[in-house]
């Protein structure tokens, strides 16, 4: 899992992060990453018209994710955070639709460009188009 949060609140987000794993002891392998991004104009970045951190959250694959994920979503989220496109995360397009100041035009253009929707897998169905 990985979301970028407005680099101002980035510290804030990860201190609160680290506080809450620690208070509910959960048993991590991997390290967080944790790093500067600036801003893009890509109507659909993470990035999108604002300088980030983002914070990666990895879990050994033969351990079960749910317990940390679930934990650390809700902070991401409570921090303005987008989550990466191509990792685990819970959001739909309720919520997304406002972190993305363009997500409407870029709804008009996919639906004008792919209107039988043929080029969207079932996670997009699901997530970003649902």
């Amino acid at each position: 899992m990985e979301y970028q949060i407005p680099v101002e609140l980035g510290l804030q987000c990860l201190e609160e992060v680290l506080h809450c794993l620690r208070q509910h002891r959960v048993p991590m392998f991997f390290p967080i990453e944790f790093r500067y991004v600036k801003a893009d104009d890509i109507w659909l970045s993470p990035f999108y018209q604002r300088d980030s951190v983002s914070i990666s959250i990895h879990q050994f694959y033969k351990q079960d994710y749910h317990v940390i994920f679930n934990l650390v979503e809700l902070i991401f989220q409570k921090y303005q955070g987008r989550p990466h496109w191509g990792k685990l995360h819970s959001m739909h397009a309720a919520s997304l639709r406002d972190l993305y100041p363009r997500w409407g035009e870029f709804m008009a253009l996919r639906q004008q460009l792919d209107p039988q929707k043929k080029m969207a897998e079932s996670l997009l169905k699901t997530t970003v188009f649902g």
